[in-house]
C-alpha cells in the first residue's frame, strides 16, 4: 500500500525494480497504468494521499502521451535537431533516489553495527599512583629539572664574573658542537654538556639535545631516579 512507501519515487522505483524492466528504458504506459492502480486503491480504502503522488501521476501521464505522438518527419533542409527523450529527467531522479537509498542502507547497517558494541568510559590512573619507567628511561619533566638546576647555577655564578657581551649562538651551531663532543668522548654528563658561559648559551644548548632527541639521534640515560643524566650517541649505545 502507499503507506508503506516514502514518497512517489520510492513507489515508482518499487515499480521498476517489481516489472524488473531496464531504468533507461522505462515502458511508461505500463508503469503509468500501475501507479494510478496505486492511488485508486488508496482512494477506495479513503486515506489521505499526498499531492506528491498525484504530482507524480500527472507527469507520467504527460510522458505516456508525449511517446504515444507519432514523431514528426525530419526536414532535410533544416539542421539535424538531437532528439530528447521525454523521460530523461525522470530516469535522473531515480537514479539520484537510488544513490541516496544506497547510501541511508549503509548507515542503518553501520548503526545497526555499532549497537552491537558497547563503549567503555576512559579509566585514568590517580594523580597519587607511581607508573613505572622502563630503566634508564628519561621523562621531559627530568630533563627539565636538570636543565633548571644548571641555569640556577649558572645565574649565581654570574653574579661574580664582570659581564661580558658575547655573540649569541645559533640552534644548528649549538647542535653541531654537541655531535662532535659526543663523537669524540662517546658519553657525557648532561649538567656537563649544557653548561655554557650565558644563559642564553644553556638554554640553546638544551634545545638542540632536545632536537637531537626527535631526530633519534642520541640518548639520554639516567640509571636511578635522580641520578645524573648521561648523554650519548645512539649509535655508540
Amino acid at each position: 500500500m502507499l503507506k508503506d512507501f516514502s514518497g512517489p519515487l520510492d513507489l515508482l522505483w518499487h515499480l521498476i525494480r517489481t516489472n524488473e524492466v531496464d531504468i533507461y528504458d522505462i515502458p511508461i504506459a505500463a508503469i503509468t497504468s500501475q501507479y494510478l492502480d496505486y492511488l485508486h486503491q488508496m482512494q477506495e480504502l479513503r486515506l489521505d494521499v499526498a499531492g506528491d503522488y498525484f504530482v507524480m501521476a500527472a507527469s507520467l501521464m504527460a510522458m505516456k502521451s508525449q511517446l504515444l505522438l507519432p514523431q514528426p518527419e525530419p526536414d532535410p533542409d533544416l539542421p539535424e535537431e538531437e532528439y530528447v527523450d521525454p523521460r530523461a529527467d525522470l530516469v535522473a531522479q531515480l537514479l539520484t533516489y537510488q544513490v541516496y537509498q544506497e547510501a541511508a542502507a549503509d548507515l542503518r547497517h553501520r548503526e545497526h553495527e555499532r549497537a552491537q558494541a558497547f563503549a567503555k568510559a576512559a579509566t585514568l590512573p590517580g594523580a597519587d599512583v607511581a607508573i613505572p619507567l622502563a630503566p634508564g628511561a628519561i621523562k621531559l619533566r627530568d630533563l627539565t629539572t636538570a636543565m633548571q638546576r644548571v641555569v640556577a647555577a649558572q645565574a649565581a655564578t654570574a653574579k661574580t664574573i664582570a659581564h661580558i657581551e658575547a655573540e649569541p649562538v645559533s640552534l644548528s651551531e649549538r647542535i653541531g658542537a654537541v655531535m662532535a663532543t659526543l663523537r669524540d668522548r662517546h658519553r657525557v654528563n648532561f649538567r656537563e654538556l649544557v653548561a655554557q658561559p650565558s644563559v642564553d648559551g644553556v638554554v640553546t644548548t638544551f634545545l638542540a639535545l632536545l632536537e637531537l632527541m626527535k631526530s633519534d639521534q642520541i640518548i639520554c640515560d639516567q640509571p636511578a631516579p635522580f641520578a645524573e643524566i648521561t648523554v650519548m650517541l645512539k649509535e655508540a649505545a
